[in-house]
C-alpha cells in the first residue's frame, strides 16, 4: 500500500487490488468495529451495484461481526439514503461502497459517523493507520449478526416525500431521469411518481459493469438531448452512487452545479432563505457564480475541492446552500448537509412552483466564463512547493492575469491526476495559460508518459 488510502471522498481504487481486497476490507471491517466498541452496536451498510459491491461489502460485514457489531445490509442503495437512514435508525456508524462516478471496475468505502455525516478526518486517519500496521483486532466472544434490510430503502423515500416537501405537487411534469445504470435505478423513479411526475427512466437498468457507462452526470447531454426527444419538461442525471446530479431544462439546457447554486442562490435570497447572505463552493467552481451571486447581493465563500470541506463550512457559519460545480449541491441541517441529486432536483421544481416558472427560466442568463480543466497523469502526488517550475508559473500567472482571470493547479484527491483548471474574460488568455502551466508541470517531470 503506497499514499493516503483515505482521499476525499473515501477509500477508492480498482476492485480486487489493495486496497480493496477481501481480506483487507475485512480487516477494515474488525478495525472499525473494535472502535466503535464491538458487542451492542450496529452498521449499516450500501452500495451503488458494481459487479464486486456485494463481495466487498460481504468483506466488511465478515470484520464487523468479527468483532461483535451487528451488521445491516440494505443492498442496492444510493449513498444519500445510506446516510439518512444510518443518522435516523439506531445505527453508531455507515459504510457505502462505491467509487461514485468511477467506471465499474473500481470500488470505494465511505465510512459514516452515527449521524450519518462522513466519519472526520481524524478518525480515517486512525482508522488507516491500525490498517497499515497490519495488527489483528481482537475477535468479540460473541460475534455480531447479519441482516439484509433493502425494504428499509423505502423509508427515505417516504422522508422525502412526507416530510421534505409534503406540498410539492409535480403533476404535469414529464421528467427524463438518466440512473447511470447505479444506485438510484430503482428508487430514483419511485421518487418522482410519488410527486406526480411523469418519468421516463433512462440507464436504469444495473448489471455490475455499465454503471456511470456513456451516461449518467458525467454525460449530462445524453439526458438533455432525451428531454428534447420525448417532449419533457426536465431532466436530472446523476451519478452511480446518486450523490450529485445534473440538471437539463425543456429547451436541452444542462445546468451544472454552478448554474444550479445561481438559480437557488437568487431565489432564497429573494426569500430572505439564504442565511448569512453566502453560498458556499469550491475553488473549482467558475468565476461567473462568484459575479452573479454579489449582483444579487450575496456572497460566494470557496473551499478546498471536496463536499466534506463545502460541508464543513455550512456547519461552521451556520451556511445553508453551498456545493461543486460537478453537482454535488450540500443544503442546511434540514437536509443534515447531505449531497444527493434527487433531493437538488426536487428543492430546484420547489423553487419554481413556487414562482409559476418553467425550468427554461430557471438562472436564466447565467453562463460561464471561459474555462479549461486538464486532468492529466501523474507520476505521484507531491506538494506544489517541491515544483519549482510549476510553481513559479503560477504566481506568475496570478499577477499577469489578476482580476481577469484565475487558476487552480492540485492533485485529485481520488485518482492520481495533476487538474490544471484555468479560467479568464477571454479563450486566448485561457489557452496561453494552461499551455504555460502545462508545459511548466512536464519541466517538473511530474506528469506520467
Amino acid at each position: 500500500m503506497s499514499n493516503r488510502l483515505f482521499g476525499t471522498d473515501g477509500m477508492r481504487g480498482r476492485a480486487g487490488e489493495e486496497p480493496l481486497t477481501a481480506a483487507t476490507l475485512e480487516r477494515l471491517g474488525r478495525i472499525l468495529g473494535a472502535r466503535l466498541g464491538g458487542p451492542g452496536r450496529a452498521v449499516l451498510l450500501g452500495h451503488d451495484g458494481r459487479e464486486s459491491g456485494e463481495e466487498l461489502t460481504a468483506a466488511l460485514v465478515e470484520g464487523l461481526n468479527a468483532a461483535g457489531c451487528d451488521a445491516d445490509v440494505l443492498g442496492l442503495a444510493p449513498t444519500p439514503a445510506v446516510m439518512f437512514l444510518t443518522g435516523d435508525g439506531p445505527y453508531d456508524a455507515g459504510v457505502v461502497v462505491s467509487a461514485s462516478h468511477n467506471p465499474a471496475e473500481d470500488n470505494g468505502v465511505k465510512l459514516l459517523g452515527g449521524d450519518g455525516a462522513k466519519l472526520a478526518d481524524a478518525e480515517e486517519e486512525a482508522i488507516e493507520r491500525a490498517l497499515r500496521r497490519g495488527e489483528p483486532a481482537a475477535a468479540a466472544a460473541v460475534p455480531g449478526r447479519r441482516r439484509r434490510v433493502q425494504a428499509q430503502v423505502g423509508d427515505y423515500l417516504a422522508w422525502l416525500r412526507n416530510t421534505a416537501f409534503p406540498d410539492l405537487d409535480l403533476r404535469g411534469w414529464k421528467v427524463v431521469l438518466d440512473a447511470a445504470n447505479g444506485a438510484w435505478s430503482r428508487l430514483g423513479p419511485r421518487v418522482l411518481q410519488a410527486f406526480g411526475a411523469e418519468v421516463v427512466p433512462v440507464n436504469a437498468a444495473p448489471d455490475g459493469r455499465n454503471i456511470n457507462l456513456d451516461c449518467g452526470a458525467l454525460h449530462p447531454q445524453k439526458v438533455a438531448t432525451a428531454v428534447v426527444e420525448h417532449g419533457a419538461c426536465a431532466g436530472l442525471s446523476v451519478d452511480g452512487d446518486g450523490d450529485r446530479g445534473l440538471i437539463a431544462d425543456g429547451d436541452g439546457r444542462v445546468l451544472d452545479g454552478d448554474a444550479i447554486l445561481a438559480g437557488l442562490g437568487r431565489h432564497m435570497m429573494e426569500r430572505g432563505e439564504l442565511t448569512g447572505g453566502t453560498v458556499v463552493a469550491t475553488v473549482m467552481s467558475n468565476l461567473a457564480l462568484e459575479q452573479w451571486l454579489r449582483a444579487v447581493g450575496a456572497d460566494l465563500h470557496r473551499t478546498p475541492v471536496g463536499d466534506r470541506h463545502v460541508a464543513a463550512a455550512l456547519r461552521e457559519h451556520g451556511w445553508c446552500l453551498g456545493g461543486e460545480k460537478s453537482g454535488h449541491i450540500l443544503f442546511g441541517p434540514e437536509h443534515d448537509f447531505r449531497g444527493d441529486g434527487l433531493y437538488t432536483f426536487l428543492r430546484v421544481a420547489q423553487a419554481l412552483v413556487r414562482e409559476g416558472k418553467a425550468l427554461t427560466e430557471f438562472a436564466a442568463g447565467y453562463a460561464d466564463l471561459p474555462q479549461t480543466l486538464l486532468n492529466l497523469p501523474a507520476r505521484a502526488r507531491r506538494p506544489l512547493a517541491e515544483l519549482p517550475r510549476l510553481s513559479a508559473e503560477i504566481a506568475r500567472l496570478d499577477r499577469e492575469m489578476g482580476p481577469h482571470g484565475r487558476s487552480v493547479v492540485r492533485f485529485s484527491g481520488t485518482e492520481l491526476l495533476l487538474r490544471i483548471m484555468v479560467e479568464g474574460d477571454s479563450e486566448e488568455l485561457v489557452e496561453d495559460a494552461v499551455s504555460r502551466l502545462r508545459a511548466a508541470a512536464e519541466a517538473d517531470g511530474i506528469l506520467a508518459e
